[in-house]
């Protein structure tokens, strides 16, 4: 060590009393407050991902702000992967067949009217009622 660098040294040791940095202790990055702080942060972080996430999905679904060339009309299940779907493509009906990686056209209509499906004039019990008679009926003796 040359001499001017020994110098510097013993000088500044002497502007700091070895009880200072003694004293000085280094706060545990584990401590209450440090953990509080992070938690507090992950909670904000989270709940502003889940309002934007709810904003978004409010906003997909407002009239006017998706103008989509092809609309779903309806869709059943034909078999355990086979689907029938009823597209409508400007002023037609497309009805396709979906399978397991392949798609086909099986039919082209006119833009039409879906006629009311039969035991639709009544409407479904709610659940809280089908719960409660499947409830009845098990504790009956």
């Amino acid at each position: 060590m040359s001499r001017s660098a020994a110098w510097w040294s013993g000088a500044v040791a002497a502007l700091y009393p070895i009880g200072t940095l003694a004293a000085e202790a280094v706060p545990s990055p584990l401590g209450p407050g440090n953990l509080l702080q992070v938690v507090l942060g992950l909670g904000v972080v989270l709940a502003l991902l889940l309002g934007g996430a709810l904003v978004m999905k409010r906003i997909g679904r407002l009239p006017g702000l998706t103008d989509q060339a092809i609309k779903t009309i309806a869709a059943a299940s034909v078999g355990t992967r086979e689907r029938v779907v009823l597209l409508e493509v400007a002023d037609s009906w497309i009805l396709i067949g979906v399978a397991p990686g392949q798609v086909r056209a099986l039919a082209t209509l006119p833009k039409g009217e879906l006629p009311a499906a039969a035991g639709a004039t009544t409407p479904p019990a709610p659940f809280a009622q089908l719960l409660q008679r499947f409830a009845d009926r098990r504790h009956a003796p």
